[in-house]
Order: C-alpha cells, then sequence, then structure tokens
C-alpha cells in the first residue's frame, strides 16, 4: 500500500511539473539596459537583440517610453533566447505592438504592417529566411475591407479560413497571440492567433486555428531552438503612407501556461456520450470536424482520428484524459474518463 501511494504521489508531482507554466521571456523594455544610449541609438547593442535589415544598416531602437521601433521597411528584430519544445508542449507568445505613433490614420499604401512569430535561425543571412521559412502572422490593415486590423497566415500551411479581424476604431496598440501547440511532427502541430484592441474599446477577434507549422520551425523548436522575431514589412511603401512606425510595447513568451486552448476559450459548442465511455465515444457538434485528437494527463497525444464523429477508443487504458477537437472555427476541448 506504502508503494502503490508513493507511486501515486509521484506521478501526480511529475504531472504537476510537466503541466506548470514556464516563462521563456517577458519584458515591457522598462528596464535600465534599455535607457543605455547605444542600445537607443541601436538595438543590436542590447545583449537580447539581433536587430538588422537585408542590404542595409539596422534600424531598430529602443527609446525612453520603453518601446522598441523601427521606421524603415524590411527591418527585422530577433530576440536571441531560445523557444524550445516537445510534443504536447504549448508555446504562447503575446507581443503587445502599434502601428505608428499617436493614433496615426492608416491610409491605402499602408498595407502588410508587420509580421511577428517564429524563424528557425538567430541570426539570417538572407530574405528568405524569413520571408519564406517563418512561421507567424501578417498585421494587416485593410481599408478597403471597411478599415480593419486582420491577421494574414505568415506560415506555410496556407490562409486562415477566417482571418482573425477587428475594426480601426480607437486605433491603440493591439495584442496578437500567437499559441503553438507542439505535435509529432510538424503536420500535427497547429498554430491558433487572436489580436485584441488594448485601448478603451478592447475589442478582440475571434480566435482561429491552422493545422500544421513548417518544418523547419518544427526542427528548429524541437532541436536548439527557434526564435521571436518583429519584421517591419511593408508598412511605409515609397515613403507615401501616414504610418511611420513599427513600435513593439511588450513581449511575453511562456510554455505550457495556454492562454487559447484552455476550455473557456473554446470555439464551438459539442458534447461527447457516453461519459464516462468504455470503447465507443459519439461526438456531437454542429460543425464539421477536421480532426480529432486525445491526450493524457502527461500532455501526450495517445490518439488522433481525422473527420469523423464516431471515435474507438478501445485501445486507450482506464484513465482520464483530454479530448480536443478541431474545425474551421477553431478548437474546443473536454475532459473524458475512460472505464
Amino acid at each position: 500500500m506504502k508503494k502503490n501511494y508513493f507511486t501515486l504521489l509521484f506521478i501526480f508531482c511529475f504531472v504537476v511539473a510537466t503541466s506548470a507554466q514556464t516563462t521563456i521571456y517577458d519584458s515591457a523594455f522598462d528596464e535600465a539596459t534599455y535607457d543605455d544610449a547605444n542600445v537607443q541609438t541601436d538595438l543590436n547593442n542590447h545583449p537580447d537583440w539581433n536587430a538588422g535589415h537585408f542590404n542595409n544598416a539596422n534600424t531598430w531602437t529602443a527609446n525612453t517610453a520603453d518601446q522598441l521601433l523601427t521606421g524603415s521597411n524590411f527591418a527585422y528584430s530577433i530576440l536571441k533566447t531560445p523557444i524550445t519544445a516537445t510534443d504536447g508542449d504549448v508555446i504562447t507568445i503575446t507581443s503587445v505592438i502599434m502601428l505608428g505613433f499617436n493614433n496615426q490614420a492608416f491610409n491605402t499604401v499602408d498595407k502588410n504592417m508587420t509580421i511577428v512569430g517564429l524563424s528557425p535561425e538567430v541570426a539570417p543571412e538572407a530574405g528568405t529566411v524569413l520571408g519564406q521559412q517563418r512561421e507567424g502572422v501578417i498585421v494587416a490593415s485593410l481599408i478597403a475591407n471597411g478599415g480593419t486590423v486582420d491577421l494574414i497566415n505568415a506560415g506555410g500551411t496556407g490562409a486562415f479560413a477566417t482571418a482573425p479581424s477587428i475594426s480601426q476604431a480607437d486605433k491603440s496598440a493591439y495584442e496578437v497571440i500567437l499559441e503553438y501547440t507542439i505535435g509529432a511532427d510538424a503536420a500535427s502541430s497547429s498554430k491558433k492567433v487572436r489580436i485584441r484592441n488594448v485601448g478603451t474599446s478592447n475589442e478582440t477577434s475571434a480566435v482561429v486555428s491552422q493545422a500544421g507549422i513548417r518544418d523547419e520551425i518544427y526542427t528548429a523548436i524541437t532541436g536548439s531552438g527557434a526564435f521571436y522575431f518583429n519584421w517591419a514589412l511593408g508598412f511605409f511603401q515609397a515613403g507615401d503612407g501616414n504610418i511611420n512606425r513599427i513600435v513593439q510595447n511588450r513581449l511575453t513568451i511562456t510554455k505550457n501556461g495556454a492562454v487559447l486552448s484552455t476550455e473557456r476559450f473554446n470555439n464551438f459548442e459539442f458534447s461527447m456520450a457516453p461519459n464516462p465511455v468504455n470503447d465507443v465515444l459519439t461526438i456531437n457538434t454542429k460543425e464539421t470536424l477536421n480532426k480529432v485528437e486525445i491526450f493524457n494527463l502527461l500532455g501526450k497525444k495517445v490518439l488522433t482520428s481525422n473527420n469523423t464523429n464516431t471515435v474507438d477508443i478501445s485501445s486507450l487504458s482506464k484513465s482520464v484524459y483530454l479530448v480536443k477537437l478541431s474545425s474551421d472555427k477553431g478548437v474546443s476541448t473536454k475532459k473524458l474518463i475512460k472505464n
């Protein structure tokens, strides 16, 4: 009995330890290091950052308002802290950015403003690294779309079924959340995104999920590490746009501290029967399911079923599991008990 007790205690502690949130990076850029004159002249002089501009000198700087910023198209800033994960981990990146100063208005040439996401390299040598191997989102101003700020997929898995979108009203800072759930390979991994206006309107987009991530990013993040980047894209074309700065106000990166993947952020309703279940689980939902995934208490995926509302789980051991459903509307989860 004592042996069983300590075995259960060990398993419990292991589950808690493996599921606990880890903060990889958290800064509002208010540390004294960002007030250094050399850093405010060139962000490259800060030990945390590699900033540059392909074929030109770096233009990313810090300022006394606790911000990182650039006034040039195609200038990149890459955080040198490696981000690593294994199958079952969730990496959440929360980036608060401003598109211009003092509520500068968008116009028709201020379109694809900036890209935030993951790079496989901390020191890219050519535009193809951020241009072709990135995994993130483009923050875009769409005047023609009734004046919205949208997130456009910037990965290797195609366009979002529906782009996360908010209005341009109460233009202020925008909170962009990217949440990567790492699977057994790139195809079984996924990315979930959301944008929110952090001004007085607090307008928030829907959460959108995309199956699969780029092979280069998966290899990096499950190996020596992938790296967060902010790339000022085409916000100031030919000097004709109103927006003349891309500004980063805050950056937080966590592991297994899911914000968009928790049950309270379910994107659609569903029920399961029976629960507890013996062999066959029936899922009822109005959504067309793309994938059904079942995870154990250690966060490891133990079963995957595609495009089905009936799942044979007879091979699973008696335990408590998490069922994760993916559809074009997003992701939803519920707890499942296997008899």
